[in-house]
């Protein structure tokens, strides 16, 4: 008996001895936290994709410090297409696969998930939608970790401005993400006072711009504020370099100004800049990204990478704070997780330090702070990017709200004015 016990009791410190070595983390047998992930990975959009290893990574920190309420984070990734059909099957999907909440979709499908979230009880974060169609309409279950198209609209106005313009043409493609920033960049041009001289709206997909490029610049505009993918950026840029006309207008992009419209539209698009959700450049961020190219095997950042980061962590925190991974739990805590007041955190880890210790806290994002407004909605930084070499954008400045203030205000009191005058 002795002997037995003395094994027992052997056996017992063996086993305190392995946790110890993992501080005491062990959740292999936990039953998984599913997180579906419905953005783009094919199509028009398919860029924005290249953001899932932020994501990943997130999980896999979340996970090596021991689960969300003991919970390992799993992931069911759905391919949208970049289509309304393909966004609505892949949110039925997640969520049939048993997904407590969704991250994602883009601004061209969120509308078209957020009742099926709704009506589910799962929340809904979108690290990538900046459409000023949510502007006032999330808040209960969507939410978004990256700022309206209201702000980097008037980061596209400021940028404009500090470059001295005075006209501007509009040259945005057919689709409801485009048409988002195009209104708010009228208005910023009339804040700014700077004139529109031209402005067409396109559809994707075609042979030829010719005709487009030359009514959109025929009075010859400093600078063109756009939208377009890679496919469709190549032919624009070529033909606009070919016709001549405008030659000396600088362009001026959203967030599509990126890796892959470089690659397909360079040399023709050299001296382009795109103004896009970016963090500033801090030594977090600085040592995050060595980590993120460390991880994807590669250099850069894909586009919306420190929002889905943010976003993950935000629904990782909010599944701590409940105790237990429901989506019930997920909604009542989001905004206690994201929100001042509360002991300011910058990961998973120290959040789930400060819960355990019984505190409140406040989850400070890489892309800026993640305090949701009544709609949802928060305001972020935006970089400054420009194609000035054939491998990579290069980031040149980065906007805060201060930077982009009056125009951003601007913008919101003229909308106000119409929204007023429309009651009348």
């Amino acid at each position: 008996m002795r002997t037995k016990a003395r094994s027992i009791l052997i056996g017992l410190l063996c086993t305190v001895v392995v946790l110890s070595m993992f501080g005491g983390i062990t959740i292999a047998d936990e039953k998984p936290a599913k997180i579906g992930i419905v953005l783009p990975f094919t199509g028009n959009t398919g860029w924005v994709g290249l953001s899932l290893p932020a994501l990943k990574m997130a999980v896999e920190d979340v996970n090596a410090a021991g689960g969300a309420a003991g919970h390992p984070i799993s992931l069911i990734v759905t391919d949208t297409e970049t289509t309304t059909s393909g966004a609505v099957s892949g949110a039925k999907k997640v969520l049939g696969s048993g997904a407590i909440a969704i991250v994602g979709p883009t601004s061209l499908t969120i509308r078209s998930v957020m009742p099926i979230a709704r009506d589910a009880g799962v929340v809904e974060i979108s690290p990538t939608s900046g459409t000023t169609a949510l502007d006032t309409q999330g808040g209960e279950y969507i939410f978004r970790t990256v700022s309206s198209d209201t702000v980097m609209g008037s980061g596209m106005v400021q940028k404009a401005r500090e470059l001295g313009a005075e006209t501007a043409a509009l040259f945005f493609n057919i689709t409801e993400g485009a048409a988002s920033v195009r209104g708010v960049i009228r208005k910023g041009c009339q804040v700014a006072g700077i004139d529109i001289v031209g402005e067409v709206e396109w559809t994707p997909g075609q042979a030829s711009y010719r005709s487009e490029l030359l009514s959109a610049l025929k009075n010859s505009p400093d600078v063109v504020f756009f939208e377009t993918g890679p496919k469709d950026g190549g032919v624009i840029f070529k033909q606009w370099r070919t016709l001549g006309v405008a030659p000396n207008a600088t362009w001026i992009g959203t967030d599509y100004v990126n890796e892959p419209l470089l690659k397909a539209s360079w040399p023709d698009s050299k001296g382009a800049f795109g103004v896009l959700a970016g963090p500033l450049l801090t030594d977090r961020f600085k040592a995050w990204k060595d980590r993120l190219e460390e991880y994807r095997g590669k250099k850069g950042i894909p586009t919306f990478s420190t929002n889905g980061w943010d976003a993950m962590n935000i629904i990782a925190l909010a599944i701590e704070a409940a105790g237990e991974p429901t989506k019930e739990g997920i909604k009542a805590n989001v905004r206690k997780v994201a929100n001042p007041p509360g002991v300011k955190v910058t990961t998973f880890a120290e959040g789930k330090e400060e819960l355990a210790k019984g505190n409140d806290i406040d989850y400070i994002g890489l892309a800026g702070a993640q305090d949701f407004n009544k709609y949802g909605d928060v305001i972020t930084t935006l970089q400054v990017a420009t194609f000035d070499n054939p491998d990579e954008r290069s980031r040149i400045t980065a906007y805060t709200q201060e930077d982009v203030g009056d125009i951003y205000k601007g913008v919101l009191e003229l909308r106000k004015k119409e929204r007023e005058e429309e009651e009348e």
